[in-house]
C-alpha cells in the first residue's frame, strides 16, 4: 500500500477554514505537511477552529486575509515566501455562494460573487506565479472549481460562470507556465454535503431534486472524499498532471443522452 507522506512540504491554502477546507487541511496535516493558512476569520476564531480539528499549532501558520483585496493577497504571499522560500504548493480554495437567481440579483451582488470566485483567484495566481518564476521553483497551483462550471444550473449564474472562467484560466496558465516547470490544475467537486451546499440542499426542495436527479449515483459527495483528492494532487503521485480539471462529483459530469 502506498502511503502519502507530505512531511517535507509546506502548503499554502486560501479559504482554509471553510466547511470543505477543514477536511482538506486535516488530511494534509495527517500526511505531515506544514500548512500556511489564510481565511477571513480573526486569529482567535481560527485558533479555535483548528484546535477543534486537532491541527497541531506547531504545524501551521495562520494569517487573516481578504482574498478579494489584491494588495492584501500580494503582501500575504510575499511574506509567506520570505518565511518559506521553498513553498511549492498553493491551493486557491476560497469561494462559495448561496442561491442568487439572475432576475432578482443586483448587478452589485452579481459582481461581488463573480469577483470572489474568479477575480480573487487571479490575484493569488499572479502573486504566486511571480514568486515561482523569480525563484525558479517548479511549483504546483491548484484551484477549487465546481461541477456547475460544466453542468448548467439555474439560480447560481454568477457562481457558475465564475467557475467556468476558472476552469479556462487553469488550462491557460498551465500552458503559459509549463516552460518554467510550473503546473496548474483544478479540482472540481460535485455537490458536497458540507457548508453552503448542505444548507441549500436541506432548505430548498427544487435545488435538492436537481442535485439528486443529475447524480448518476443518486447522492452527494462527502467532504472527506474531496479532501482525499486534494491529498493525492498535493503528492508526488500527481507530478505528471497539469492543465487538468479533476472531477470528484459522483459522475455528474458524465455526458448524458436521453
Amino acid at each position: 500500500m502506498t502511503e502519502i507522506n507530505l512531511s517535507s512540504k509546506t502548503i499554502l491554502i486560501t479559504g482554509a477554514l471553510g466547511a470543505i477546507a477543514q477536511h482538506i487541511i486535516y488530511r494534509l496535516h495527517e500526511a505531515g505537511a506544514y500548512l500556511v493558512l489564510t481565511d477571513k476569520l480573526n486569529m482567535a476564531e481560527a485558533s479555535q477552529t483548528l484546535a477543534d480539528r486537532q491541527v497541531n499549532p506547531t504545524r501551521y501558520l495562520y494569517r487573516q486575509v481578504d482574498v478579494t483585496d489584491g494588495e492584501a493577497v500580494s503582501v500575504a504571499i510575499a511574506e509567506s515566501f520570505e518565511r518559506f522560500p521553498n513553498l511549492d504548493t498553493v491551493l486557491g480554495h476560497a469561494g462559495g455562494c448561496g442561491l442568487h437567481p439572475f432576475a432578482i440579483t443586483s448587478q452589485i451582488e452579481f459582481d461581488r460573487i463573480f469577483h470572489f470566485n474568479f477575480t480573487a483567484q487571479t490575484y493569488l495566481a499572479r502573486a504566486v506565479l511571480a514568486e515561482w518564476t523569480k525563484k525558479h521553483i517548479a511549483g504546483h497551483l491548484i484551484f477549487t472549481s465546481s461541477y456547475v462550471a460544466r453542468i448548467p444550473h439555474a439560480r447560481i449564474p454568477a457562481y457558475s460562470t465564475a467557475k467556468a472562467a476558472l476552469d479556462a484560466l487553469t488550462k491557460c496558465l498551465a500552458l503559459e507556465y509549463a516552460p518554467y516547470g510550473i503546473r496548474v490544475n483544478a479540482i472540481s467537486p460535485g455537490n458536497v454535503a458540507a457548508g453552503s451546499s448542505l444548507k441549500v440542499f436541506d432548505e430548498d426542495r427544487e435545488y435538492r431534486e436537481f442535485v439528486l436527479r443529475v447524480s448518476p449515483l443518486g447522492k452527494r459527495n462527502s467532504p472527506e472524499s474531496v479532501a482525499d483528492v486534494f491529498l493525492f494532487m498535493c503528492s508526488s503521485l500527481a507530478s505528471e498532471m497539469t492543465g487538468q480539471v479533476v472531477g470528484v462529483d459522483m459522475g455528474v459530469s458524465i455526458p448524458k443522452i436521453g
